[in-house]
């Protein structure tokens, strides 16, 4: 017969869970903006330090989408040495150094 109580959530996860929700959110929001700016006859754009001309905030809510797997990888590498867990922690590594990877093979074909 099955336990009747429901497992409570780990805090790995609700913190995992707490990084894409709001994560998204953000992101939604900056591309959201980027929609309704013109309609308001405001620039889309945002300047950011050492970047000529700035960045459309449309790149950048879509470059914070692109980088929420990467936090998640991160955040999941933190919990897993905090734990002493070094078979997860390496595993962790090993998916954020393939990441990493991806990015450099990406940034230089582009």
């Amino acid at each position: 017969m099955m336990n009747s109580k429901k497992r409570k959530p780990a805090r790995l996860d609700l913190t995992l869970a707490w990084i894409l929700s709001y994560g998204t959110w953000i992101a939604s929001a900056l591309i959201a903006a980027w929609l309704v700016l013109p309609l308001l006859g405001q620039s889309p754009v945002v300047s950011i330090p050492y970047i000529s001309g700035g960045l459309q905030l449309v790149t950048v809510g879509i470059a914070v989408i692109i980088m929420l797997p990467v936090l998640r990888v991160i955040t999941m590498l933190i919990a897993f040495l905090h734990k002493r867990d070094y078979r997860f922690a390496a595993i962790a590594a090993l998916v954020l150094l393939i990441l990493l990877f991806a990015f450099a093979i990406g940034a230089t074909s582009a």
